[in-house]
């Protein structure tokens, strides 16, 4: 004989319309969100520090580059006395 279809769990919306005003899915989801918030604004500050970082060494790095340049003398200077 088949199975009864009473054996069978079926999904309800009213169940699922229940499960979402229950207070602890509530507040799961509130801090889900809010963890999510927390966190997504420490990577956008982590990111701003590593490119703003980045420029400054890029900076620096040309302005020695530079400097060297500029205290270079040139070749053909020393070997004419």
């Amino acid at each position: 004989m088949l199975a009864a279809s009473s054996s069978v769990p079926t999904t309800n919306t009213t169940n699922q319309r229940t499960g979402e005003a229950d207070p602890f899915v509530q507040y799961a989801r509130s801090l889900h969100d809010y963890t999510l918030r927390l966190w997504t604004e420490s990577r956008r500050i982590a990111e701003e520090k590593a490119r703003l970082k980045s420029a400054a060494a890029a900076s620096t790095g040309n302005q020695r580059q530079a400097q060297a340049i500029s205290q270079k003398k040139p070749d053909n200077a020393s070997s004419k006395v």
